[in-house]
């Protein structure tokens, strides 16, 4: 009988991943609320403010349909660590930036992060969960980035009210505890092909 147990490493691996859509999907939903406060705080029009958004969810978008692409060109690992990466150079630019055009390319910068890290946990469910499970981890998957847009708006609404709209970013523990969690059980477990930069070169 096929071993229907799920591993310890992989509970780690997908709770990883997980985290890290979390973060970009609450962050997310969280930024609408505050866009009041940065019209005023920067002087930018409310055209200006929802690129915010729609340039974080073009980047989503854009980088999403290439994960099948980036689990067969590079590690898991790898692919893992420079979306969690990403994500964070993206969060902390957006913490410190003093004007609307970093903030704006702190947002390009997690969107990439997100679309790599959304599909890659259902990657490692759907590869390395035990067939018999599956279907309880996708749920538990889906719950997880589920969450974060039902709880998004009202933590923006509390982070703007109570502190300041920066904190809506303020999830760097989060993601370097899921950075850490990533790099200790994350496992390759199927191939991949490198990009070869030079084919066709004698």
């Amino acid at each position: 009988m096929a071993n229907q147990k799920i591993s310890a490493k992989l509970y780690g691996a997908i709770l990883a991943t997980g985290l890290m859509s979390f973060c970009g999907v609450i962050v997310e939903t969280s930024m609408n609320v505050a866009f009041p406060t940065l019209m005023t705080q920067f002087k930018v029009s409310t055209n200006t403010v929802q690129w915010l958004t729609t340039i974080y969810l073009l980047m989503v978008a854009t980088v999403v349909p290439l994960s099948a692409n980036l689990k067969r060109a590079f590690k898991t690992r790898n692919v893992f660590l420079t979306a969690n990466l990403l994500f964070i150079t993206g969060v902390v630019l957006d913490l410190i930036t003093p004007n609307f055009s970093l903030l704006l390319i702190g947002r390009v910068i997690q969107g990439l992060g997100t679309g790599i890290a959304l599909p890659l946990m259902f990657n490692i469910i759907l590869e390395q969960v035990p067939p018999q499970r599956t279907g309880f981890m996708i749920g538990v998957g889906t719950l997880i980035t589920a969450i974060a847009p039902a709880i998004g708006p009202t933590f923006g609404g509390l982070v703007v009210a109570n502190l300041s709209w920066r904190y809506i970013f303020a999830f760097l523990p989060i993601l370097i505890f899921s950075l850490i969690l990533g790099l200790f059980t994350i496992k390759q477990t199927t191939q991949f092909k490198r990009l070869n930069l030079i084919s066709g070169v004698s």
